[in-house]
């Protein structure tokens, strides 16, 4: 059993417009937490993290993540010592679309790994670019530790549905057209990364325009999605914030700042990704989205138990 509040929490935060206000929260539950902030990349935000902790296991939290279970973090939870050193990450439900899944939550981390990792900015192997998890031995809990809020702003949503929209077409690094040249690229996609990775990438490409900014957030994952299946976008690219910015910038504002030009290109895009992928989305208004986020619950199965 690893006792949690014996373990050091770390908020890592850059440039989320909601940051303070989430780690207020942190602070409620976990009075002792620290705060890394304004570390540029994914990878060196993370061994900072490492640094200026103590403890074998560390626990992390990122800046868009509003804690929602109270009692977790003074239980314990049930690791085997053949797992000791992997690392476990808790989903969180994103309010955007109500998917529920590793985006953006609470992870517990053997301090070895934060200190010796490689992956986004720093990745060694092309695997890593765009992941850690594909490299690093992880676990998925499908334990629900708290809420996703990354549509603050319309930056904040559009980059976080493009990054999504590129993830979901790999898995283990590698894409979807890459692993099944064979197959046409929509088939190669759901082979390649599963069903419910699949199912993820439908959602976030139709659900949330009930959201504020939601429509932002739909445009970068339908967006990232076209490029990275059918443009040959270079996926590791998503983890340059650079890149991002100016991408975001002189791209995407300079062309769909106007609402009427946005929504018209997220319909152009949707289009395209039913025609040429067979993904079978949809454009759901808000309040389709509200009432598909009110009735859809995903399904549980719990293979790590956790005791508070």
């Amino acid at each position: 059993m690893l006792e949690l509040s014996k373990c050091d929490a770390v908020f890592l935060s850059f440039d989320e417009p909601n940051a303070d206000a989430h780690f207020s929260r942190v602070q409620e539950l976990l009075p002792n937490a620290m705060r890394v902030h304004g570390v540029k990349g994914f990878d060196a935000a993370h061994r900072k993290a490492g640094q200026i902790s103590n403890s074998e296991h560390v626990i992390t939290i990122d800046a868009d993540n509003l804690l929602t279970d109270e009692n977790f973090f003074s239980g314990r939870f049930d690791i085997a010592p053949r797992d000791r050193g992997a690392v476990f990450s808790f989903s969180a439900r994103n309010v955007l679309n109500a998917l529920e899944y590793g985006n953006g939550g609470v992870k517990i981390w053997p301090r070895e790994t934060l200190l010796t990792l490689r992956s986004h900015e720093n990745a060694r192997r092309p695997e890593a670019a765009v992941d850690f998890c594909w490299t690093t031995p992880y676990y998925q809990v499908k334990h629900v530790l708290s809420e996703v809020h990354m549509t603050a702003t319309p930056f904040q949503a559009f980059r976080g549905g493009f990054r999504e929209g590129v993830k979901l077409n790999l898995a283990d690094g590698t894409l979807a057209a890459k692993a099944y040249p064979n197959l046409p690229t929509g088939k190669a996609i759901l082979k390649h990364t599963g069903a419910a990775s699949y199912e993820r990438l439908r959602i976030w490409c139709s659900v949330g325009m009930d959201a504020p900014n939601g429509d932002w957030a739909i445009l970068g994952a339908r967006l990232g999605c076209v490029m990275t299946a059918l443009e040959a976008f270079e996926h590791r690219l998503v983890s340059d914030y650079e890149w991002i910015d100016s991408f975001w910038r002189d791209k995407i504002l300079a062309d769909w700042q106007e609402d009427r030009s946005r929504h018209q290109a997220i319909v152009d895009l949707g289009k395209r990704l039913n025609e040429e992928l067979e993904l079978g989305i949809a454009d759901l208004n808000p309040d389709a989205s509200r009432f598909l986020k009110s009735v859809y619950h995903v399904k549980r199965d719990f293979g790590l138990r956790v005791t508070v």
